[in-house]
């Protein structure tokens, strides 16, 4: 019985995340940190996943309506750890036991509609990192196949998302590794980004999630935050963007 993560084909042959931190290639110890949703995206990339799983006949309408109104608070006010953890669990229930390749397709294709979707001033944040040399990463509490096609689109280096359990080719319900969301974002980029100093790093986030990433970066920037974070920002005098 073979088991991995859900992960891009061509980039895993072994199962599960790597056991070490991985090596980056030197960037003068230089590097960038994105959350994706509320912070490039002015939503949600599981909304327009799902929509693209609908139109694929992959998921109903009860189902699709709500996932948009999750998207609608999402949107409205962020989305708290119990709220994230809630969704987690949903999605988990719903993809067990279902084959993860269509599932996969879906994600790889929804790259330029991603890309397209970024706020200007994001993206323009994004493209000085990578004129600078940085090393560029999007971090995301979505599924990491979804996170490495914004990435792609968007030209940064290295996506960090969730991790979901394939067994045979079909979803098991389960996580390998740490949901990638509050500390276990930064759990998941201490093994992706291991060897990279993040007290040097500059992270982009929307969210009080987030804190424990923000404070371990050194030059932590709030981007339309929610208004826990907000108050964090203006404590900590942490920048605040807004787009």
């Amino acid at each position: 019985m073979s088991t991995r993560a859900f992960v891009p084909r061509d980039e895993v042959t072994t199962s599960g995340p790597p056991e070490a931190p991985t090596r980056l290639p030197d960037h003068n110890g230089r590097l960038a940190v994105f959350d994706l949703d509320r912070t490039l995206l002015p939503g949600s990339s599981l909304s327009l996943f799902g929509r693209a799983l609908h139109r694929a006949g992959m998921v109903g309408s009860r189902r699709l309506a709500g996932y948009l109104a999750r998207e609608a608070v999402f949107v409205r006010r962020g989305q708290g750890v119990s709220g994230a953890h809630r969704l987690l669990a949903a999605l988990l229930a719903d993809v067990a036991d279902r084959e993860a390749g269509p599932f996969l397709d879906v994600a790889e294709g929804l790259g330029d509609e991603l890309a397209r979707t970024a706020r200007p001033g994001a993206r323009w944040l994004l493209d000085r990192h990578l004129a600078a040399g940085d090393f560029c990463v999007i971090a995301s509490a979505s599924p990491q196949p979804l996170v490495d096609a914004a990435a792609r689109a968007l030209g940064a280096q290295r996506a960090v998302g969730t991790l979901a359990e394939v067994c045979e080719g079909r979803f098991t319900g389960r996580l390998v590794g740490p949901f990638c969301h509050g500390r276990g974002k930064l759990a998941r980029l201490w093994v992706e980004l291991g060897t990279a100093d993040l007290s040097r790093a500059t992270a982009y986030s929307d969210s009080m999630s987030d804190l424990p990433l923000l404070s371990a970066a050194g030059r932590p920037v709030a981007v339309n935050p929610d208004r826990r974070l907000r108050r964090a920002a203006h404590t900590n005098g942490w920048p605040v963007l807004t787009f």
